[in-house]
């Protein structure tokens, strides 16, 4: 048996050789042979584990990894690769469930407890993602690599000041990776704080450094994207894929930016590209399904249309199941499209349970806050205007920010948090309202007119009366059934309550009775805006809307398409065309699906 090993080995090191010399093939076939003698050394499983899981062969390394660990579970690197291809996948879950089970077995092991950091990181449980990595570096202090990561979770936490004062703290070569590392998470603070020429000075220097590295092009459009300098980001990602053609992260942020730009025949064919050379990029499938009938790619519509998702990764899943229910839509094939819609909702629910607990909760607290009446609103010397577009999402917001970003006046702000950070910085509400107004000037010190359409600050309305006197609110509302068949039909990275048809249901009945009661209370400075009525009669119902904002009527505001501005949301695509009632009533083609939740809307049905 010794003698067996010894040969396995010998023969392990040559596939090592072959795969330092690029020859995959040839390291296959040795890794192959000796799988196929049924001689399972700890040290092949872990070798053919790990050259499949980086030729992205994941399904065989985790299989490997799973062999490994029934074989012998006390080597503890096979329980962490394991983990690291679940969390590739998407399935958190079942990676923390390996590493607890690595745990057991090495309570002490700061790798286990990196490992678990980051998984915690990954599903944005950012309280258990610092007490690991606090564990790991209590037991390893002078481990940088988990100091970075630790800043990172900080950053992730809003304490961008304790993240900064780690990050300076720690010395590097100016050429090391790890430097790389640690600069990227400084211009990360800059962009939190919207200091864009900061981080653009970062990551423009980092580029120089670095100029092998294809994340220093990804970083700068990811910088150009947030700053909303979308020329900026497609000049650098062009770069980047000119240095880089088959890295496809460049392609797909240049596809995204074309699309927020409303160059939409652009965006369509980057996604095209991509899947020439990937043909089954589900990120690609996603975009190109919800702007393009595939009607002159014929053979690409087979590929997605054939492809059995039962045995994709619950990334892919998720992704596919929503391109093929969006083709299945278009073609007016409901039943098909609600089979799929199901399949990606429930893989999303798996990945990341629904969060709509914490969105009631936070409403109750708001709803239930004690203000002071008597707060000195002297303090407060800010002249700008702020009109907070409120609802649920895809309540036809992007038209009614579109239409009103139509006045010279207006800067539209988009989906920002800076309502919700800066109430997580302070409880004095007049300093939030300062707060705000600072995260608003990094973005537009000229204009005095501004549109937030974080469409959740319908929690916090008290505090927007209260604290904003320049304020207004805009209530957007649809019909029910097809807001949250829309909801539904969307696949939200950040809104896990979507992925539940109850839950958005709730949540939906949760917002209209809390903005009920708001109108009751603050009703004269929150308008009720209907967006079913203004698709069907736009003449009447915008210049309503016009009017009571106090501007002056223009014919303009009846063509929001003809707006140059970016957008950001999911309706980018679909904003760009004239306005028309097309999505008014759909959900009837969505009956079956909908018939657990319809009962509660009974007025609509």
């Amino acid at each position: 048996m010794e003698e067996n090993s010894l040969e396995v080995a010998k023969y392990i090191q040559i596939a090592k050789e072959n795969c330092k010399q690029g020859k995959i093939y040839q390291a296959n076939e040795i890794y192959k042979k000796l799988i196929n003698q049924k001689i399972y050394t700890y040290d092949l499983l872990f070798s053919y584990g790990l050259f499949n899981k980086n030729i992205n062969n994941l399904k065989i390394a985790k299989n490997l990894f799973v062999l490994s660990i029934k074989k012998y579970p006390s080597k503890i690197n096979s329980y962490i690769l394991l983990a690291e291809i679940l969390r590739e996948e998407n399935n958190v879950s079942d990676a923390i469930k390996v590493l607890y089970s690595a745990k057991k077995r090495e309570e002490f092991n700061s790798e286990i407890d990196y490992n678990l950091a980051i998984s915690y990181k990954t599903i944005k449980s950012f309280r258990e993602a610092l007490v690991f990595i606090d564990d790991a570096v209590k037991k390893q202090p002078e481990n940088k690599i988990y100091k970075i990561l630790k800043a990172d979770i900080l950053i992730d936490c809003f304490q961008d000041e304790k993240a900064k004062e780690l990050l300076c703290n720690l010395k590097f070569k100016k050429d090391s990776l790890l430097h790389f590392q640690s600069e990227i998470l400084i211009s990360r603070i800059f962009i939190n704080q919207k200091n864009y020429k900061l981080a653009e000075e970062i990551l423009l220097k980092l580029k120089k450094i670095f100029s092998k590295q294809k994340l220093s092009y990804l970083n700068l459009s990811d910088l150009y994207f947030k700053s909303k300098e979308l020329e900026k980001g497609i000049s650098i990602l062009k770069e980047g894929i000119d240095h880089f053609p088959k890295f496809i992260p460049l392609r797909f942020n240049l596809g995204i930016m074309y699309r927020n730009l409303g160059l939409i025949e652009l965006s369509i064919k980057t996604h095209i590209e991509i899947l020439l050379i990937d043909k089954l990029n589900s990120n690609s499938f996603y975009e190109l399904s919800t702007m393009y009938d595939f009607a002159s790619h014929d053979q690409l519509l087979k590929t997605l249309l054939n492809c059995e998702i039962r045995n994709l990764s619950p990334k892919e899943k998720i992704y596919l199941g929503y391109s093929k229910a969006n083709i299945y839509h278009q073609n007016n094939e409901y039943k098909k499209s609600s089979y799929f819609l199901k399949i990606a909702n429930e893989e999303k629910l798996k990945i990341q349970p629904s969060d709509i607990k914490r969105k009631l909760n936070t409403g109750e607290y708001y709803r239930n806050l004690r203000i002071d009446r008597n707060l000195n609103i002297e303090r407060i010397t800010n002249n700008s205007k702020y009109l907070f577009i409120v609802g649920m999402p895809r309540c036809g917001s992007t038209l009614l920010e579109s239409i009103l970003s139509l006045n010279p006046r207006v800067q539209d702000l988009g989906e920002v948090c800076f309502l919700e950070e800066s109430l997580q910085k302070t409880n004095d509400l007049i300093e939030v309202e300062n707060l705000y107004a600072e995260k608003v000037k990094l973005i537009n010190s000229e204009k005095k007119i501004f549109t937030d359409k974080n469409l959740f600050n319908f929690l916090y309305c008290p505090v927007i009366y209260n604290c904003f006197p320049n304020s207004r609110i805009i209530h957007c509302t649809r019909n029910p059934l097809d807001n949250i068949l829309s909801i539904y039909r969307t696949n939200f990275l950040n809104q896990s309550f979507s992925s539940s048809l109850s839950d958005i249901a709730d949540l939906y009945l949760y917002q209209m009775k809390l903005m009920n009661e708001n109108k009751d209370k603050f009703g004269s400075i929150i308008y009720s805006y209907d967006h079913d009525k203004v698709v069907k009669n736009p003449q009447d119902n915008i210049k309503c809307l016009i009017n009571w904002l106090g501007w002056e009527w223009s014919e303009k505001y009846l063509s929001p398409q003809k707006s140059k501005r970016s957008v950001f949301t999911a309706s980018s695509a679909q904003v760009r065309k004239k306005i028309n009632s097309d999505f008014s009533g759909y959900w009837k083609n969505y009956e079956d699906l909908l018939k657990p939740i319809s009962k509660l809307f009974p007025t609509y049905n």
